[in-house]
């Protein structure tokens, strides 16, 4: 038996948040970002957080409940929300090559929390999936819109400039690999 990557909801006495159950035993949360990993054997799923904790849940009926490693009065539950979709399995943590125009090609990054990190563009940026396209919000004033084709890993698209800009740019990216841990926070 096996645990569905996906998203759940991870609950504790402080309330509950969403987490996710990443493929390659990586274990993911945005509200409480740090290097984690998961393993799940005889029904039993150990969670090693990092700064956060050990815990150690039980599969019981449709959820799973224990606590911390050692401690099981700190307790913790978790369930099953839904599973990624194939376009959040490619895109979410992963490095891509740019390619625009003239320009020398340059690595991004999409990480788990909806940043979009670019080294040579100073600032903070998004991304968001909205069907079979996904947008990259760099600013008020440009965005891009790009098919992503996920047989070959790559998108295509355009910069989507201001209503004042006359130009737009052909914008290429190819998969080079995934990121570990969802990114740095």
């Amino acid at each position: 038996m096996s645990l569905p990557t996906g998203y759940y909801a991870f609950e504790w006495s402080g309330g509950t948040f969403e987490v996710q159950l990443r493929p390659g035993g990586e274990f993911w949360c945005p509200r409480f970002a740090a290097p984690a990993t998961w393993q799940f054997s005889g029904g039993t799923l150990a969670i090693d957080w990092g700064k956060y904790g050990e815990y150690v849940l039980r599969l019981s009926g449709d959820a799973l409940a224990g606590g911390a490693r050692g401690n099981e009065s700190d307790w913790r539950k978790m369930r099953f929300l839904r599973a990624f979709t194939p376009q959040e399995a490619l895109v979410s943590a992963s490095v891509w090559r740019l390619r625009s125009g003239d320009e020398e090609p340059l690595l991004v990054q999409f990480r788990a929390d909806g940043r979009f990190v670019c080294p040579s563009r100073a600032g903070t940026f998004s991304y968001r999936l909205e069907g079979g396209s996904v947008l990259i919000e760099w600013d008020s004033l440009s965005n891009d819109r790009l098919r992503l084709d996920m047989a070959a890993k790559a998108m295509a698209g355009s910069t989507l400039c201001c209503p004042l800009c006359a130009a737009s740019s052909a914008v290429r990216l190819e998969y080079v690999e995934r990121l570990p841990g969802g990114g740095p926070p």
